[in-house]
């Protein structure tokens, strides 16, 4: 797990698709290009307090950070990026006390003062999956804010899925051999209630 410089990693994820918005202001939104038919999914918490339209898919909030985890083997993604929808200092402050007992999480931390007014991308290997559930997590529970929200963007797939902080999440899966593992792995952890 480690930072990973941004111009290189914005050209691979503009090469598959991926596109970004900075709205509202301050906030960078990831999303997918029309090459292909994007099938999006909507999920949120059953105790969301939050006004969810229909249509949403409810989830027990517990098995966010696992459906994540899950999309990522499901699809066999080799690397992932997370990328902060504000800056890295906001998410940082929300999920400081959650993730200090993570070893591997603190060293991030203590090496990261060069990239916290950043959205320098911090790449996840296979080996470091289950610290990514464990983040979503500490998001969804500790987050308050959009500014705290992340994306988690597989390298080299056209996967982009954004955790909000309160229990929402929202993936967009770039077409529809990919949907159905990902529609599987959300219907597995829909199931856990």
């Amino acid at each position: 797990m480690e930072f990973i410089e941004q111009p290189l990693t914005w050209n691979r994820l503009r090469a598959q698709g991926v596109t970004s918005a900075e709205e509202p202001a301050g906030e960078l939104h990831l999303d997918l290009d029309e090459s292909t038919t994007v099938v999006p999914f909507d999920l949120a918490a059953h105790e969301h307090s939050g006004t969810v339209p229909a249509g949403v898919l409810r989830v027990p909030r517990a098995e966010i950070g696992p459906i994540v985890e899950g999309i990522v083997h499901k699809l066999k993604l080799p690397e992932v990026v997370v990328i902060p929808v504000g800056r890295w200092r906001d998410v940082f402050d929300a999920v400081a006390t959650p993730m200090s007992t993570h070893e591997q999480w603190r060293a991030i931390d203590a090496a990261a003062m060069v990239e916290l007014n950043t959205r320098d991308p911090l790449l996840f290997g296979p080996e470091h999956h289950h610290l990514l559930r464990d983040l979503v997590d500490a998001v969804v529970d500790a987050g308050v804010g959009a500014s705290q929200s992340i994306s988690v963007v597989a390298i080299g797939v056209r996967v982009v899925i954004e955790v909000i902080p309160g229990g929402q999440l929202i993936v967009l899966a770039g077409d529809e051999h990919l949907a159905a593992p990902v529609r599987g792995v959300i219907d597995h952890h829909s199931a856990q209630a």
